[in-house]
C-alpha cells in the first residue's frame, strides 16, 4: 500500500502543470519571505500568486503553452545560429555584398526572436 501511494505522489508530480508547479513555487516563496520576517516580499508574491491563480483559473495550461513558445523561439535562434555557421562556410563563394545582407539579415532575426524570448521571460 504504501508502495502505491510513493507511486501516486511520484506521477503528480511528473504530470503537474506548469501552473500547479509555478504557485507550489511561490507559496515556498511566501513561507520563505515570512520566516525571515520580510513583509514587502511576501505581500508582492501574495499579488503574484493571485495574477497566477488567475491565469491559471482562466487556462490551466497558460503556463505550459508559454513554456512551449519559449522552447519552440529558442530552437528558431539554434537554426539561425546554424544558419549562420553554414553562411560562413559559403563566405568564399559569394561577393562580399551578398555575404554581408544575408548576415545582417539572419543576425537581425536572431536578435528580434532573442527579444521575444525576454519579453516572455520577464511577462511570467
Amino acid at each position: 500500500m504504501k508502495k502505491i501511494w510513493v507511486l501516486m505522489a511520484l506521477c503528480s508530480v511528473v504530470f503537474a502543470s506548469e501552473c500547479d508547479k509555478k504557485i507550489e513555487r511561490i507559496n515556498k516563496e511566501i513561507e520563505f519571505a515570512k520566516i525571515h520576517n520580510d513583509a514587502a516580499r511576501k505581500l508582492r508574491l501574495e499579488l503574484a500568486l493571485k495574477e497566477v491563480q488567475s491565469d491559471c483559473s482562466k487556462d490551466p495550461l497558460y503556463y505550459d503553452k508559454k513554456l512551449e513558445a519559449k522552447k519552440l523561439k529558442e530552437q528558431e535562434v539554434e537554426k539561425i545560429e546554424k544558419e549562420l555557421d553554414a553562411l560562413d562556410e559559403k563566405k568564399d563563394y559569394m561577393s562580399k555584398v551578398e555575404y554581408k545582407a544575408k548576415k545582417k539579415a539572419l543576425k537581425e532575426q536572431k536578435n528580434k526572436i532573442k527579444k521575444e524570448i525576454e519579453e516572455y521571460i520577464d511577462n511570467l
